[in-house]
């Protein structure tokens, strides 16, 4: 009778151990998916984060390059700019009143009292305007005298080559000759205006005799 009711017991606990063993296997399995799961979520967390960071550096890598692009490009337009700004007017005598002239061959007239000169193309010191960016540019000059034997004349020259002239003459009273002339330009070429020969030009404290150019475009 006791042997019968052991072996029902025996197997019982048999069960009851397979049970747990069972039990912790499974739950044993489940927290190794879960800590793999976890591993590999994570993983991929540092994969993203690691992608993320590239995809930033590379993003910065081209901003930096666009931003030194602009810098040079922004650089351009403003010497461009600068360039483009170019405008003088200037009267023949610095200070008081008194004739230039009358010489035996042509001079070239130096206009010293200098009014606006932006860009500094042109020289008061050899009365010369020196092209610096290849344009159209205008130049306007007048030129005043009084009535005497010798008329008043004036010729703008470009690199030499006579383009315009002023002349005026009349034996009595003030006498007042103007031109005007728009020209292209190569960089470097030279404007000026030469006084003929036996010319005499009259100038004073109101700027009769001026001289005044400006850049109207480049080409």
């Amino acid at each position: 009778m006791e042997m019968k009711m052991f072996f029902p017991l025996l197997l019982l606990v048999c069960s009851v151990s397979t049970a747990e063993l069972q039990v912790q296997s499974d739950n044993d399995i489940l927290s190794h998916v879960r800590q793999t799961e976890g591993q590999v979520e994570e993983a991929e967390s540092l994969t993203e984060r690691q992608t993320c960071t590239q995809d930033i550096n590379a993003v910065l890598r081209e901003m930096t390059a666009l931003v030194a692009a602009l810098k040079v490009e922004v650089q351009h337009l403003q010497k461009d700019n600068e360039a483009k700004q170019l405008a003088f007017s200037a009267s023949l005598l610095a200070s008081g009143s008194g004739y230039t002239g009358p010489f035996n061959t042509d001079i070239t007239l130096i206009f010293r009292n200098v009014v606006t000169n932006i860009g500094n193309a042109y020289n008061p010191n050899t009365g010369l305007f020196t092209a610096p960016v290849r344009g159209v540019y205008h130049f306007d000059f007048h030129i005043h005298g009084h009535g005497s034997t010798n008329p008043t004349s004036a010729v703008l020259v470009k690199n030499g080559e006579q383009i315009f002239t002023s002349w005026t003459h009349q034996p009595a009273g003030a006498q007042k000759a103007s031109n005007g002339v728009s020209l292209l330009l190569e960089i470097g070429d030279v404007v000026f205006l030469r006084m003929r020969a036996n010319s005499r030009i009259y100038d004073n404290t109101d700027n009769h005799t001026t001289f005044s150019g400006h850049l109207l475009f480049t080409m």
